[in-house]
């Protein structure tokens, strides 16, 4: 199988080849398609919440850190 890249518009559903490439490609091809932008459809809302984060404190007064106990294994 070989590859061929290029950057067409898509125009009601209709991918067009190049005229460069058209002799090289048979009547049976296989596409993997890349969107550069998303489509308005695909920006709807999300049925998945992003994660959010909320800061902790955490009081570390009077902690002594022991590196050879904390490296021991």
């Amino acid at each position: 199988m070989e590859a061929y890249e290029f950057q067409t518009a898509v125009n009601d559903g209709i991918i067009r080849i190049p005229a460069e490439y058209r002799n090289k490609v048979s009547n049976r091809v296989k596409v993997i398609l890349l969107s550069e932008k998303p489509t308005e459809q695909s920006k709807g809302p999300s049925d998945k919440a992003e994660p959010t984060f909320s800061a902790m404190k955490l009081d570390t007064r009077g902690f002594v850190f022991n590196r050879e106990e904390a490296n021991e294994r």
